[in-house]
């Protein structure tokens, strides 16, 4: 026998099941969530993933190649066990995480939250989560949206369901209004041709009256069976028809029309303003009015009031006497809750969007603002609501607009683009990075997802590691990185110009023993005076870079001989003859120098030349220059 938890997670998968949404190809409704996600967040993986019986797998997802996980090392799977949301700050401080071979392994997770998405009754199908590469915290706000992003997933993934009832209602409603209208009116001849031959044929009047009997049965059959409360009352009032949809909603059946605000309540549509007896439909019917689809509320006897669309008409003789008036009443609760439903899921979207810390917009294919968030207030002084229905140039300026014409442009034929622009408004500079999405419908772009996020800081952020990843920590010079950069581009140009190159290698003599007297703090000190005297001493074109320890290089453009370069390594030699103060203490520092000289220098050739010389220099006795002609 199962457990109780075994019967749940078979109620859980039963549900995940249902939704015939996994291994369904990528979409754009889920694909713009864990995109805004992830811009939101800052974080580099934003998933949209549902845990199935034996893994998770991805509906949508940023930054990550594989389409799901084995579910046994999934962090949803907690997060849906847990049916609430998972925050882990930093995966290897917690010991359910820190082996886990995806904290371990690639993508090198260390931060985790994740929001559960539900079915309609309330079965956690996976994740909203997101996913960064350094531990982090979420604050009240933070998870806040994560809450209302997971809830508009969860509205995305169920949406199919409720649209698929609320279409099928609304195409059973035409049917079934376009079926009675044919009925009655089918009926209301079939009465008037009955009643002119009873007129001209007396001595049929009983077979007459045998068939109009027969043919009333099967409209009575044929009322009582449809899924549409029909009324009809004859032309003093009375109700003569009322089926039993008809009774579903009022009981009314054989109560004169003045008794029937004694039997229940109509309100108009806002469900509490109280219906006047001459506003309904089918007394406004009986006055010879044609009603369409009235919108009113009933309430009977204490049961849920129900929201009703009443469309009637009235009822005439053949000489165009009034015989009375009938209406179709049709239940709409259904789709009126699913209309409120989307309309409060709207209002979600408009809020998180507005507290966003990004431009969102929607533009038509003729370029009008049809959505627009409150950023642009903010950055632009431009308030939404006035935008909607301008173009870009009416809305934001023709400056504006212009350097963005060509990415539209691009949008508009389909392609999505990326822009990067850097704006200056209201007294502040920024460098505002834009996504133009289309949106398309059966291959036809219908207009444009505009996603805009301030990227001044990330650049400057970028500037300053690209600074790092090209520099020497210790000595500020240019790293090994930074000099086979250069070399390559030293080498270009002295092949197009014909000039020959120069490359140095140098070592502290003796440097070992320096660091163990001193001590590393001591060691290091001595490498930046040595770095800062070799800066000092050649040119300014000229690059000297630290490729590790006491390693240092330098390379010398425009060197005219192997004597200009002896000239040069006698310079180095005299910048280190003064003693070095270190800690108040002078302590001696020489120099051992490589030098390799081509007149058509290949890096390989250097390399090789500048290694040989500078061992001569060692073999010779150290605080000396050698020279080598590099491919002789």
């Amino acid at each position: 026998m199962l457990s109780q938890q075994e019967l749940a997670e078979q109620e859980r998968i039963s549900a995940l099941h249902r939704l015939n949404i996994l291994d369904s190809p990528g979409e754009e409704r889920f694909d713009r969530f864990t995109r805004l996600a992830a811009a939101a967040f800052g974080v580099p993986i934003a998933l949209v993933s549902l845990v199935d019986t034996d893994r998770q797998w991805f509906k949508s997802c940023i930054g990550m190649d594989a389409p799901g996980t084995a579910r046994s090392i999934a962090f949803c799977s907690h997060a849906v066990a847990l049916d609430d949301m998972l925050v882990v700050p930093d995966t290897r401080l917690d010991e359910r995480f820190a082996a886990n071979p995806l904290v371990t392994g690639a993508p090198h997770v260390r931060f985790y939250a994740g929001q559960p998405v539900r079915s309609l009754d309330g079965q956690p199908l996976g994740t909203l989560c997101i996913v960064d590469t350094r531990p982090r915290m979420l604050d009240d706000a933070g998870r806040r949206m994560l809450r209302d992003l997971a809830q508009l997933v969860q509205d995305e993934l169920n949406r199919s369901v409720l649209v698929a009832a609320r279409d099928a209602a609304r195409h059973e409603l035409i049917e079934l209004n376009a079926r009675l209208e044919r009925r009655v009116e089918e009926r209301t001849r079939e009465l008037h041709e009955k009643n002119h031959a009873l007129e001209q044929e007396m001595q049929q009047r009983q077979a007459t009256k045998q068939a109009l009997r027969q043919k009333q049965a099967l409209l009575d059959a044929v009322l009582e069976s449809v899924d549409v409360g029909v009324i009809a009352c004859d032309a003093d009032g009375k109700l003569s028809v009322c089926n039993r949809e008809a009774r579903e909603f009022n009981g009314l059946d054989g109560v004169p029309m003045n008794d029937w605000v004694a039997h229940y309540e109509v309100f108009c549509e806002d469900g509490v303003t109280p219906m006047k007896v001459d506003e309904l439909p089918l007394v406004r019917a009986l006055r010879g009015e044609r009603v369409q689809d009235q919108p009113m509320v009933v309430g009977c006897g204490g049961n849920v009031p129900r929201r009703v669309l009443v469309s009637g008409r009235p009822l005439k003789g053949g000489g165009g006497e009034t015989l009375g008036a009938v209406v179709a009443l049709k239940d709409v609760s259904e789709l009126y809750a699913s209309r409120t439903l989307a309309l409060e899921s709207e209002e979600r979207l408009r809020t998180i969007a507005d507290n966003v810390p990004a431009l969102i917009a929607y533009l038509d294919t003729g370029l009008r603002y049809r959505f627009a968030n409150d950023r642009y207030r903010e950055w632009f002084g431009v308030r939404s609501e006035t935008m909607i229905g301008k173009t870009i140039p009416e809305a934001m300026g023709e400056a504006f607009y212009a350097p963005r014409r060509a990415a539209l442009e691009r949008c508009l034929s389909g392609h999505g683009s990326y822009l990067e622009i850097e704006e200056e408004r209201r007294g502040r500079k920024r460098v505002i990075s834009t996504t133009y999405l289309p949106h398309l419908r059966d291959g036809k772009v219908q207009g444009i997802y505009v996603l805009s996020t301030d990227a001044t800081s990330s650049r400057e952020y970028e500037r300053q590691l690209h600074a790092l990843a090209h520099s020497d920590h210790l000595t500020g010079l240019p790293n090994r990185r930074s000099y086979e950069e250069r070399l390559v581009q030293a080498i270009a140009r002295a092949r197009r110009g014909a000039m020959p190159l120069a490359l140095a290698y140098l070592d502290v003599d003796h440097f070992k023993q320096i660091n163990d007297s001193l001590g590393h703090a001591g060691g290091d000190a001595v490498l930046r005076e040595f770095g800062r005297r070799l800066n000092a001493a050649v040119r300014v074109t000229d690059t000297v870079a630290r490729l590790a320890g006491d390693e240092f290089v330098i390379v010398l453009e425009q060197v005219g001989s192997p004597l200009e370069c002896r000239r040069i390594g006698d310079k180095l030699l005299e910048a280190m003859q003064a003693p070095f103060e270190i800690d108040g203490k002078q302590l001696p520092v020489t120099a051992s120098i490589g030098f390799a000289w081509s007149a058509h220098p290949e890096q390989a050739t250097l390399a090789q030349g500048a290694d040989a010389a500078l061992y001569a220099s060692k073999h010779a006795g150290r605080n000396t220059a050698s020279v080598q002609v590099a491919g002789h």
